[in-house]
């Protein structure tokens, strides 16, 4: 999980939340219009995080991220 994986997290999200953020986890955002929870929303950002494979070395051959 997010907490798990990094360190940081849950100060970052703690922080993100202190600024007035609403922070969602786990939304498919290729069903966001069938979702009556997320279809008459307005959202100011977006962010797709590409998740991380979770190994450890050189990440400069672009096939290994």
């Amino acid at each position: 999980t997010l907490l798990k994986k990094y360190k940081n997290a849950r100060s970052n999200l703690e922080c993100l939340k202190e600024f007035g953020a609403t922070i969602l986890h786990n939304i498919d955002a290729t069903r966001m219009k069938t979702c009556s929870d997320l279809n008459m929303r307005k959202f100011d950002r977006i962010v797709f995080n590409f998740p991380h494979a979770g190994f450890r070395g050189k990440e400069d051959n672009m096939r290994q991220i």
